[in-house]
Order: structure tokens, then sequence, then C-alpha cells
């Protein structure tokens, strides 16, 4: 049995994001995974068993707390998405393969990343990308680069009868809705812009600040901001939201990415609104928009075009394009590469 290991990057219940859904599929799967968890600060008890297969490892507890709890089998990968983890590899979990998650463009923000990048390409033996612009980028750094894109948690978002949170507006008027980070890369001015142009609309933000000061939000009687919230909890908001919305600014990092945030909109069965990214052209529901004119036109098309057919075409969408399955390919990848001898 295949054991595969992440090490401290993202906290196991902030923002579940790739890494946390891959882990848990990869677990559900067969193999054991090992997410070393950096928001685990106890180390009393130091691993703590979520489901079948799947463990949290306290950020400061030795790899020697799994073996009483935990059985280690070989091989063993190390999983990494945070490129200065370079320094990790060959040091600390024994590793027979190293598998190199490409999730962000190494420019802007991520920019100080763009070294470690390199390094990690030239240690890695098998390399993924979370979209094609990714795929693009880096299909010629390496011999083995494999394009998977993100994927939806279907159950977990699939419409169902919730109680209504008691912090959810309720002013009368359609719901433009987004979930995830409130951050540099969305796009303020058009935000503001658009809810000056929709006041009968209301302008609905589920998440935490990243790196912002909340007293430069734009703020309008007909925009909300209702803090972070649990995974749990997600589904009764964005069930709420006619349409869900990924207002992002369009640059190098953004054009680059392959929001989840879309496929957990298109699994409550909502249409969808984003600014002009090319990862989420084309799909089922979305509408893309190039400016602040077009994003406001293209609410009130999804909300007219809605039908019970095209919830049925969004939620067959999520379906297909599951986490269950953009790990089974993964696996199949990995699994290939231990055949061939890669490691």
């Amino acid at each position: 049995m295949t054991t595969v290991f992440y090490p401290p990057t993202i906290p196991w219940g902030k923002l579940t994001q790739r890494p946390q859904q891959l882990m848990r599929w990869f677990a559900e799967l067969g193999w054991t995974a090992v997410y070393h968890d950096i928001g685990m600060q106890r180390v009393d008890p130091p691993v703590v068993k979520v489901r079948p297969g799947l463990y949290l490892l306290s950020r400061y507890a030795r790899l020697e707390a799994l073996h009483d709890k935990v059985n280690l089998t070989r091989p063993i990968i190390l999983w990494i998405t945070y490129p200065p983890h370079s320094n990790l590899v060959g040091t600390t979990y024994d590793e027979d393969l190293v598998v190199f998650d490409i999730c962000d463009m190494p420019s802007e923000e991520f920019l100080p990343w763009k070294k470690w990048v390199k390094e990690m390409l030239s240690k890695a033996s098998v390399v993924f990308t979370a979209s094609q612009v990714l795929y693009d980028a880096f299909s010629r750094s390496h011999p083995s680069v494999h394009c998977v894109p993100n994927g939806a948690d279907w159950q977990h978002f699939a419409p169902a009868s919730r109680t209504v949170p008691e912090d959810f507006p309720r002013r009368a008027g359609r719901v433009a809705g987004y979930h995830g980070a409130l951050a540099s890369w969305l796009d303020w001015r058009l935000i503001q812009r658009v809810a000056e142009a929709m006041p009968d609309w209301n302008f609905v933000f589920v998440g935490p600040l990243l790196g912002l000061d909340p007293k430069w939000l734009p703020k309008r009687s007909n925009m909300f901001y209702l803090g972070e919230k649990s995974y749990e909890e997600l589904p009764s908001y964005a069930g709420l939201f006619d349409v869900g919305t990924v207002p992002f600014e369009v640059r190098e990092v953004t054009v680059a990415s392959d929001p989840i945030k879309v496929y957990e909109y298109l699994a409550s069965g909502k249409p969808v609104v984003t600014t002009n990214l090319p990862a989420v052209a084309g799909r089922p529901g979305v509408y893309l928009a190039r400016n602040e004119e077009e994003f406001a036109a293209m609410l009130e098309k999804a909300v007219s075009e809605d039908s019970a057919a095209r919830r049925g075409e969004r939620l067959a969408f999520a379906r297909e394009n599951s986490w269950e399955n953009r790990a089974r390919r993964i696996m199949t990848v990995v699994n290939d590469a231990f055949r061939s001898g890669v490691g």
C-alpha cells in the first residue's frame, strides 16, 4: 500500500483547497495519506485519524509519532505544492518518489517562488499542473508533466434543503455571491462599480481577508461581508446565491488559475459569472465578462436563462469533474511511474 506525505503548508481546516481534497480521496481510494498540519500546534495527541487511511500529524511532532498509529508502507510519496519545500526533498520523509503539484504561476505575488520552482522541477519525479495554462508553461521543463485541473466536491455542495444561516442578508433582491479569500487578486474596482450599477442586487462575500486592510473594502448598502465560514457551512451559503461569482483581476497569476469555487458553484446548481479567465471558458453555466458593464449584464443574463435543464447540465459537469476522478487520474500516473522505475 502506498503512503503519501503532504508537508506543513496549509492548515487542514483553513479554506479547504486542492491538497485537502486530494489527500481525502487518496485515502478513500486505498493509499495512506498523512497531512502534516501546519495549523495543528499541539503535540498531544500528535496524530489524529480523520477517517480510515487519512491522518493529521501535528506541526511539531516527529515522524516517529506515526509508527504507533499508522501503518506506513512503501512506496512513500512526498507531495509538494509549496516550492520552497524543495529543501525537504531527501531530508525528512524518506520518500521513494517526489511529486510537484504546480498550483500557481510563479509571478506577481508569487514571484519569489520562481527560483524554488526551478529547483523543484529538477528534483521531482512527476509533475502535475492545476490548469492548462500552467501545463503549457512547464510541459517542456520536465519529462513527466500532466495537467490535472481542480475538481468538485459535488456530494458536499449538492442542492439540498438547509437552514438559512442567521447572518445571511434578508434584504430583498437577487444575490450575487462569492466565497473564498478576499485578496489582492479580486478586482475591487469592478466589484464596486457593478454593485453601484445594480442597487437591487445583493453582493455577498463569504471568506477571510487575506493581506487586505478591511477599511479598503468597498462599502454599500447592497454589499455584505460575512467573514470566514467552515467548509461544512459553505453549502448553506452557496445554496442561497442566485449566481456565483469570480470577480478576479485578469493578469498572469489569475489567468493561470483554475478556481475551485467555479466547480463548487456548479455543484450547487448555480450559474457562474467570472471575469475573462481562460480555464473556465466553455463550461456549462459559466458566463465570462471583459469589464464591469459586461459583468452586470452577465449577472442578469445568467438569471434570465436559468432553467431546470441548465441546472441539470451544471450538476452533471460537477459530477463528471469530481475530486474522486481527479485523484484516480493522479494515482494512475503515479503508479505508472513506479512501474517504469521512476523515483
